[in-house]
């Protein structure tokens, strides 16, 4: 897990430069580790992005082949503080999961 936020809003980065079957094998760990219930499965072309509520906000996996899987806010940089706070607790709860 990398935590970054060079694209301006905070992201966790699982996996870099991988293929779709990892993404969805990363869903199924964060659903029955975490317990995580995903809404709004959108794909177009090669990217995936799907939306979850946790905590008091909603974040989204996302999966792009050159940039691999990562987590972040739903609302990326227009994040609001306690969207952000509801991210850094699912980052913590992630890093806290055994793998």
């Amino acid at each position: 897990m990398i935590w970054q936020t060079k694209n301006g809003y905070p992201e966790v980065v699982l996996a870099s430069m991988c293929e779709t079957s990892f993404f969805y094998t990363t869903a199924d760990w964060l659903r029955h580790e975490i317990g995580i219930s995903f809404c709004n499965k959108e794909k177009q072309d090669n990217r995936i992005s799907w939306q979850f509520c946790f905590g008091a906000g909603i974040a989204v996996l996302q999966y792009d082949p050159s940039n691999g899987i990562s987590v972040c806010p739903a609302r990326f940089s227009k994040a609001t503080p306690e969207e952000k706070a509801a991210f850094k607790m699912l980052s913590d709860t992630m890093q806290n999961v055994v793998i």
